[in-house]
């Protein structure tokens, strides 16, 4: 058995009584449908698929889901159609019963959909399985379009292993599918660069941050600069700084990588407002002075 506390995690309860509810809900609703599919894709039949069994970590203003009780759970080289069904039968049944406990307790709006939530996290997980299994056909001249399909991929988030290719239709036509390993793609890519551990959506954000860092220096020094050398900088020039000025103010339990996400999220606003990018620093100050204490004040714990 291997145990660790789950730094900057909260149980779904804590989701529940926030004023944002709504926002909130659809991030979890897509947390849980993820997680699924994370772990059916790994062989893992979880057996007792509940919103008491998870935690869940802000990312970038989203969330991100994670199994905390294993007791029941199963490993296998594949899952069958079969299992992850009964899988999802589970998992309705059991978040039924958790949301009607909170609905009668009062803790719920008198319109939540109780029962109809299970539903909709296994409507997102068949959508995102599809998405991840689904076989293509190509032309023979077409195999660009197996980039576009990895590029998609890793859009959402998921590493890709490897690409089962095989001619059809008398060799006129190729069938792929791209095999993903998990949904940790910017993750894997933002701790290789920099050594921070982020979550998925947390690393796009600081990911495309380098991206920009790295069209500046090129442009300043006339030539190509690596993606390795842009991260370095970014993360001494304008991570590190900033994120020692946010942690000096009180940030509650938010994560210093969430924090600084909002901070990014709060810059964008006020660029688009202003039609130019305001800066760090300005949206820094904004951000300290107008968002954060509004943040702080809806909830003890976000």
């Amino acid at each position: 058995l291997i145990s660790r506390y789950l730094d900057y995690s909260v149980p779904y309860r804590s989701l529940f009584v926030r004023p944002d509810l709504d926002t909130y809900r659809e991030h979890l609703l897509d947390a849980m449908a993820s997680l699924l599919v994370q772990l059916h894709f790994s062989g893992i039949f979880w057996g007792d698929c509940s919103l008491s069994n998870a935690l869940f970590r802000q990312d970038a203003g989203r969330l991100q889901a994670y199994l905390v009780d294993a007791e029941t759970s199963e490993s296998h080289e594949s899952l069958s159609e079969g299992m992850r069904d009964h899988e999802l039968e589970i998992m309705e049944e059991n978040i039924s019963g958790s949301l009607a406990d909170l609905a009668a307790a009062g803790e719920l709006p008198a319109d939540f959909p109780v029962f109809e939530t299970g539903a909709s996290i296994r409507e997102r997980y068949l959508r995102l399985w599809n998405e991840i299994n689904q076989a293509e056909k190509i032309a023979a001249d077409q195999k660009y379009r197996i980039q576009e399909r990895i590029r998609k991929l890793n859009a959402l988030g998921f590493s890709v292993d490897e690409v089962l290719l095989r001619p059809v239709d008398g060799g006129d036509q190729l069938q792929f599918r791209v095999m993903v390993t998990d949904r940790h793609f910017h993750r894997h890519l933002l701790q290789g660069l920099t050594g921070l551990e982020a979550e998925e959506q947390q690393a796009q954000r600081l990911i495309n941050e380098i991206q920009e860092t790295r069209a500046g220096l090129s442009q300043t020094q006339n030539r190509s600069t690596p993606l390795s050398v842009a991260g370095q900088q970014w993360l001494s020039d304008t991570y590190r700084p900033l994120v020692q000025q946010l942690q000096d103010a009180e940030i509650g339990s938010y994560s210093p990588l969430e924090i600084y996400c909002l901070m990014l999220e709060h810059k964008w606003y006020l660029s688009e407002a202003a039609q130019q990018d305001v800066g760090h620093h300005k949206a820094l100050e904004s951000f300290l002075a107008q968002v954060l204490p509004q943040r702080l004040s809806q909830v003890s714990d976000p």
